[in-house]
Formats: C-alpha cells, sequence, structure tokens
C-alpha cells in the first residue's frame, strides 16, 4: 500500500492541491461491447492499421518503434485528411463509454481544480451528472480559461482540448509547437498553478512535452519547492525514479496494480479520501485553514 504524504493529504484537504488525469484514467471505462479508451501507443497503432491512405508507411512504423509518437501522430493525421476527427469520435466518443469506479474516487477527493489530458468526456460527464452541472469546464483555448486561478467553483480543465473542438485538439508534434505560441496564456496559468498547488498525476504517462517543459523550468527555477507525486502501477527502475524527482521535481508513489485494470489504483485512492475527510474534519475543529 502508498505511504500516502502528509503534505499531499493536508494540501487536497485544503484545495490547494491540483488533480490531473491522463489516459489510465479513461482506460478504466468500459463500453456496452467491452471495449476501453486506447492508450496512446494504442490508438495510433490502431489508426496505423485503419489508415485511408496507404502510401508509404514505413516512417510511421519506424516512430511508433522509436516511440517517437509525436510525429507518428502528425504524419497519421496527414493521411486520414478530413476523415481524422469522425475517426477520432468514432474511437473516443461512439463508443459512449460510462464512467468507472476511479471516476468516482477521484471526484471523492473533492479536488476545486481537476486538469484532464484527456480527449474524451468522460470524467466531466461524471461529475457534472453528480454534482448537478457545478462544475465549470473549460479548455486551453478559452480566453477566459484562467478564471480557475482565481475563481471559487470547482473548474475541470482541458489541457489538450476537447473532441467538440477537433481542429485545436493537442495532438501531433505541430499542435504542442502551435498551442505554446498562440495561447501562452494558459501555459502562463498553468506555470503559477505548478508554483502555488500541490499536483497529483493519476493515469498519466511521462512523455507529454509540454508538461515535461512546465515541470523542469519549475524545478531549476524554484529549486527549494516542495514536489508534486506521480502515480504509477509501473515498475520504474531507481534510476528514473531519481531522474524524475531531480529534473522534474516529482516524487514517485507506486502502487499494486493488482490486475491488467489497475484494480488497485481505485483501492489506494479510496484510502486517500478516507485520509483527506479526515483531515477536513480536523480543519473544521481548529479552524486552521
Amino acid at each position: 500500500m502508498i505511504e500516502w504524504p502528509q503534505p499531499l493529504i493536508k494540501d487536497l484537504a485544503r484545495r490547494r492541491a491540483v488533480i490531473v488525469i491522463g489516459a489510465g484514467v479513461s482506460k478504466h471505462s468500459t463500453s456496452a461491447s467491452g471495449a476501453r479508451p486506447p492508450l496512446w501507443k494504442k490508438f495510433l497503432e490502431d489508426a496505423l492499421v485503419n489508415c485511408p491512405n496507404r502510401t508509404d508507411l514505413l516512417p510511421i512504423e519506424a516512430a511508433l518503434r522509436e516511440h517517437d509518437l509525436l510525429h507518428a501522430c502528425e504524419w497519421l493525421k496527414k493521411r486520414f485528411d478530413e476523415q481524422w476527427p469522425d475517426y477520432l469520435r468514432a474511437t473516443f466518443s461512439q463508443p459512449a463509454f460510462p464512467s468507472a469506479p476511479i471516476h468516482d474516487a477521484i471526484l471523492d477527493l473533492d479536488s476545486r481544480i481537476v486538469f484532464s489530458l484527456n480527449f474524451d468526456d468522460i470524467y466531466e460527464r461524471h461529475a457534472n451528472g453528480i454534482h448537478l452541472g457545478s462544475h465549470v469546464v473549460k479548455n486551453y483555448h478559452d480566453p477566459d480559461v484562467s478564471e480557475f486561478l482565481r475563481g471559487a467553483r470547482r473548474y475541470i480543465i482541458k489541457v489538450h482540448g476537447t473532441l467538440n473542438v477537433p481542429d485545436k485538439l493537442i495532438f501531433t508534434q505541430k499542435d504542442y509547437s502551435n498551442a505554446r505560441v498562440k495561447h501562452s496564456a494558459f501555459y502562463q496559468a498553468f506555470d503559477a498553478t505548478l508554483l502555488t498547488h500541490t499536483f497529483l498525476f493519476i493515469g498519466c504517462g511521462l512523455s507529454d512535452p509540454d508538461i515535461n517543459l512546465l515541470l523542469e523550468n519549475q524545478n531549476f527555477g524554484f529549486p527549494t519547492n516542495s514536489p508534486h507525486y506521480f502515480l504509477t502501477g509501473s515498475e520504474l527502475s531507481e534510476d528514473l525514479v531519481q531522474s524524475i524527482r531531480a529534473n522534474r521535481n516529482l516524487k514517485v508513489l507506486q502502487y499494486d496494480k493488482i490486475d491488467d485494470a489497475h484494480a488497485g489504483l481505485v483501492d489506494e485512492l479510496n484510502g486517500l479520501s478516507t485520509l483527506v475527510e479526515a483531515e477536513r474534519f480536523e480543519l473544521s475543529q481548529t479552524t486552521f485553514w
């Protein structure tokens, strides 16, 4: 079991933490046909098989082998051409993925701010279904996205966009570069949040270039800051764990996934929720907010 750090528990209790959810969270959902949302590499591998323009696919195959997923995605998008948005929706929206116990576990932590790296809307549908539409959903490209910094409501921020606006999805090398320039205000707000809140990454990978850049800039710009936290069910080498901490100020918390569906993660998050609620009760008695 994870020995949850007290600073993380206290920051979650005070709603001074940001939960970041990735594709590993969505993968807990299962459609009526038994399908699950694919992780990024699996999506690209399937897209390669289904690509309508099969002219010279060798560069894409090589990029996938070398884990150069940004370029592989960019080249696949070009080959799908106008069929790309429909293919994305057929993969992530059309199966009508329902919420899963992990979405309840995350919602129970009651974080004021949740950053979603996912294109699907599984978490926000669930959150607004439970709380009757009270969560404010913003996209990175919204002109008022920075409202979450000082707003009093609960916010879900779509860091990479949404399938409702497919031309603004951040999915390829070009998309990342373009977003950093055209929507620099959002990245400034993200940067400010990293400085003032504790981040808990759930179901995320280690390859997102924008997130890594922001974490590294914060780490070396403010080297005495407390760490953020990265949950993983993978067995990372000690060298990699130390490198992640040294370069991105991410403290790795490893859980026993129990099975391929990572049921152990849900158990751990439920345990964390219990600790956070106990801390909130203590705060209500001491009023030491």
